[in-house]
């Protein structure tokens, strides 16, 4: 019945949060995995997604509440039953599930995980929380903190995001908004590949995107899409897909024939996208990724993907005309889409990344032809990094054009 489909939803999400822990893998990634082994309903698995993304986008905000209805430090608490009762918070204080019914499903996981002997243990702690709306507890948590703190608490980002957020914007209120923006739970964006069309089936299952007509905002599982399943489209924000974008359609100042260079293509929307543009256009495609298992899963959507450190490429001098270089970084700009991104950085990560990125540019500068394009990502929300790479940019080429991604038409493209 539908209760015990409910039950079941749940207990896939607790597994996939907990794999999630004991992986330090991606939401992203696991969750579309045990949903297709679970074989739900389209409903059941939305379900399931909102429980996992809701509870990782707050966690730390969840973490808080439990610390202080337990009177215990998080590190005293299991695994099991910490995670069990992060999903509990989330359904009575964000999903407003009724007490009795959230409290009897946490202490029914804690048994059916064979965690019995907590079971008392996540009924007590679970009640406590449902004494309390959110708004209760986010006023007792964060009444006598300074501002940055309680922003943190209040929007669960860590504080070095918040601080990063300040610095960049300058005041509270701006940040707060960026912050709230992060929470949203978005839209789920799939990406037709240039050469391909959507089914009508798709087409009357999903909504236009905002930015580009390749684009749909779908619902429930996007990998039960046929496109998905065939090859013929993929995962995507826009974001990523405009960043891919900008590179085609810029132009050059040198022969229009050359090697188009994705030098970081992992998880691969990118190289998919530039793989097939780059053929329309009569070019050859190259993406470089360092992780063997990562370009074995980019070739079911490009056979031009292989095995290289983009920091030593396999490449001439001169020998591209266009370069995208989507480099590692704190993956926080993208914490709506990636809550769990928050959580898998930390700000002393920050300094070795940007060395990172300095010398991958360093590196692969000389790699462009004179006249052509170097595209390089980021998904950050400070600035002084980016700064820092722009001066980079210009010792390695005096003679280089910075140029301004809004004068690149990129709102839409025909597939």
């Amino acid at each position: 019945d539908r209760r015990e489909l409910g039950f079941d939803s749940r207990n896939i999400a607790l597994n996939i949060l907990m794999t999630v822990d004991q992986e330090g893998g991606y939401a992203n990634l696991i969750t579309p995995r045990e949903l297709r082994k679970a074989k739900l309903e389209p409903r059941d698995s939305a379900f399931v997604t909102e429980l996992v993304y809701g509870t990782i986008r707050k966690r730390s905000l969840y973490d808080a509440i439990i610390e202080s209805a337990a009177a215990r430090k998080l590190m005293k608490i299991d695994p099991l039953p910490l995670n069990i009762l992060r999903l509990t918070a989330h359904q009575l204080l964000t999903l407003e599930t009724a007490p009795h019914a959230a409290v009897d499903t946490a202490v029914r996981l804690a048994v059916k995980n064979k965690h019995g002997s907590a079971s008392g243990f996540v009924n007590a702690v679970a009640r406590r929380i449902s004494e309390k709306s959110m708004r209760e507890w986010v006023h007792n948590l964060t009444q006598i903190l300074e501002p940055i703190d309680a922003l943190s608490i209040k929007f669960a980002h860590p504080r070095w995001i918040v601080e990063s957020y300040l610095a960049r914007l300058g005041n509270l209120e701006e940040v707060e908004r960026e912050l709230i923006a992060n929470n949203v739970n978005p839209l789920t964006t799939a990406v037709v590949y240039p050469g391909d069309e959507w089914s009508r089936s798709t087409l009357e299952a999903s909504q236009s995107a905002l930015w580009s007509a390749s684009c749909r905002y779908v619902e429930g599982n996007p990998e039960l899409l046929p496109e998905i399943r065939s090859g013929a489209a993929g995962i995507q924000d826009q974001g990523s897909f405009l960043v891919a974008q900008a590179l085609a359609r810029v132009p050059t100042e040198t022969s229009s024939d050359g090697l188009w260079l994705d030098m970081c293509a992992g998880p691969g929307g990118k190289a998919a996208l530039l793989d097939r543009w780059a053929r329309q256009s009569g070019n050859a495609f190259l993406g470089l990724e360092i992780s063997e298992h990562r370009a074995a899963l980019i070739n079911r959507v490009s056979r031009s993907v292989v095995v290289a450190d983009g920091a030593q490429p396999p490449i001439r001098v001169g020998g591209a005309i266009k370069i995208l270089l989507d480099a590692p970084c704190s993956g926080s700009g993208v914490a709506g889409r990636h809550p769990d991104a928050k959580w898998l950085r930390r700000d002393e990560d920050i300094p070795a990344l940007a060395r990172t990125q300095r010398y991958l540019l360093k590196a692969l500068w000389p790699l462009l032809k004179p006249g052509g394009r170097f595209v390089f990502s980021v998904t950050h929300p400070c600035f002084n990094s980016s700064r820092g790479l722009r001066r980079v940019a210009e010792e390695e080429d005096h003679d280089g054009q910075i140029i301004d991604v809004y004068s690149i038409k990129i709102s839409s493209y025909a597939t």
